[in-house]
């Protein structure tokens, strides 16, 4: 048995907005919103496979700030660890720059209309306790 492919995950937040993209046709899971995200290299830790994922599929340069969670997870295509890291844009980049395409700037109280895959349930019940108002 195979170890789990290491997966790290950009959840990028700005102006009360998260970054979303489409999972395209050609891959496991089509059709469902993902956040920006990629393979690890065999060198790379999660969270900076997670900043070059971001760079690669929407352009923007993220800054990670704090862990938000790993979640082991099988799928009929393989097992996954997912790696999310919370992150910002970065430096002298304006509140939600303009991504490459499919990804755009969805608001927090959208997040329970978007078809995630699974493995993401953790991480969107942990984004949406911490947007809910107190």
């Amino acid at each position: 048995m195979s170890s789990p492919k290491r997966i790290g995950i950009a959840v990028v937040e700005s102006a009360g907005c998260l970054l979303v993209g489409k999972r395209s046709g050609h891959v496991p899971l089509p059709g469902m919103d993902e956040f920006p995200g990629g393979k690890c290299e065999s060198d790379e830790t999660p969270r900076a496979c997670a900043v070059r994922e971001c760079r690669e599929e929407t352009g923007l340069l993220v800054v990670p700030r704090d862990h938000l969670a790993t979640v082991p997870w099988s799928y009929p295509h393989g097992d996954v660890e997912l790696h999310f890291w919370r992150c910002g844009l970065g430096p002298g980049l304006p509140d939600q720059a303009q991504p490459v395409a499919p990804f755009r700037w969805v608001p927090f109280r959208e997040l329970r209309s978007l078809n995630f895959p699974p493995a993401n349930e953790q991480v969107l019940q942990i984004l949406l306790q911490a947007s809910a108002p107190s």
